[in-house]
């Protein structure tokens, strides 16, 4: 089984599809504790992790976080490129501490304005 999969099927079975909101997408929006656990997943399975979106519901709709709490909170997307002379254990591992900081720090903020918050990790 292709290690993307693993995660995808994780993913598919534990999030919510962002179709609804965003017709055509493939991309899928898992609850705070489901987005650790996938990068748990990703972790093991070596899959570098790229980035990744967070959004909460409004009126029971889905929507980008900046939406609802402000255009100052765009930040929470985050990305993870890979540096030009970083290695790729290097890398692997920076992806995963810098998703999991974002998470932590888009829950935190959630939970301020109480609402729930919902990741979009974009894995390569």
């Amino acid at each position: 089984m292709n290690k993307l999969q693993i995660y995808l099927d994780f993913a598919r079975e534990n999030g919510i599809p962002l179709s609804s909101i965003n017709p055509g997408s493939n991309e899928i929006a898992l609850e705070y504790e489901n987005a650790l656990l996938a990068i748990e997943i990703l972790k093991d399975n070596k899959v570098a992790i790229l980035g990744g979106d967070i959004l909460t519901f409004e009126t029971n709709v889905l929507i980008y976080a900046y939406r609802l709490w402000g255009d100052q909170y765009q930040y929470l997307n985050w990305y993870c490129d890979r540096n030009k002379d970083e290695e790729e254990n290097e890398y692997l591992a920076r992806s995963y501490s810098v998703a999991i900081f974002s998470i932590n720090n888009a829950n935190e903020i959630s939970k301020r304005y109480g609402n729930k918050c919902y990741v979009v990790i974009v894995a390569s």
